[in-house]
């Protein structure tokens, strides 16, 4: 077992972090190079090239109505077995060769949350469970997508009671959806999918980024000295940056405060 391999600490959020050490992490780093070079398939969203959340909203743009759910726990409820089984059946290694890579990408029996393979790992493992969602979905002429454990579903019309086989299918696959995060949009609603907003055929930044982009603002003009305006001037950056990937005119606003702070940097 490798469990000493690695780093255990709560994030900001109270959330348990699970990261290799250096040496751990170079392997994990190797395996998900030859990870990335199998096909995926179009609903993944997440973990690979030229995806992202953008890619993500934009698969529901015309979504009339839409229906989220949320996997709880999803990393550390992927046990090693499941990962046995994908090096095994799916990636076709001999059975010692499965269980020695099951030791090296996991911790205490299940996905660790901080491994750069965390996201493969998880998916792959459950690959069976997303295809049959992603059935499910076309059955009824729904898009289907998957961002981490993010799934979502939409259409002109959610049918109803599908959410009850949606959550099934997880339950059956060894999963639950979180019941506080399960969301269905009507027609009239903005619909909010991992962090963007999808309305009237756009996607639009969400009201409470905006929020944090102006407070972000307001405390930088209050800043005294060029440390903390560093500080701010880089959450600001990182802020408008990632607004500009829904909206481009943050586009703009991103390159200026980018060049206020290099000019900054230079300063101290």
């Amino acid at each position: 077992m490798l469990d000493s391999a690695y780093k255990e600490f709560e994030n900001d959020s109270g959330r348990k972090i699970q990261e290799p050490i250096a040496q751990l992490k170079a392997v994990h780093r190797k395996i998900g190079a030859l990870l990335s070079r199998i096909e995926l398939p179009p609903y993944l969203h997440s973990g690979r090239k030229k995806h992202s959340t953008l890619t993500n909203a934009e698969s529901h743009k015309q979504a009339t109505e839409l229906l989220k759910l949320d996997i709880h726990k999803f990393f550390p409820s992927t046990k090693a077995a499941k990962v046995y089984k994908a090096f095994a059946e799916k990636f076709e290694m001999s059975p010692d060769v499965a269980y020695i890579m099951t030791n090296i990408v996991t911790f205490a029996g299940k996905v660790p949350t901080g491994s750069p393979i965390s996201m493969a790992m998880a998916f792959w493992a459950n690959k069976d469970m997303f295809d049959e969602l992603s059935k499910l979905a076309a059955s009824n002429t729904l898009v289907f997508t998957v961002y981490v454990d993010d799934v979502a579903f939409s259409g002109a019309k959610i049918p109803k009671g599908l959410a009850a086989q949606a959550k099934k299918c997880i339950r059956y696959h060894g999963l639950t959806s979180k019941d506080k995060k399960e969301r269905f949009y009507a027609s009239s609603e903005g619909k909010l999918l991992t962090g963007i907003v999808i309305q009237d055929g756009e996607l639009k930044v969400r009201w409470a980024h905006n929020d944090s982009i102006g407070k972000e603002f307001a405390t930088l003009a209050e800043a005294k000295d060029n440390a903390t305006k560093i500080i701010h001037l880089e959450k600001l950056a990182g802020k408008l940056h990632a607004a500009g990937q829904v909206d481009f005119r943050h586009k703009d606003r991103a390159r200026f405060i980018t060049q206020q702070l290099k000019a900054t940097k230079k300063s101290v």
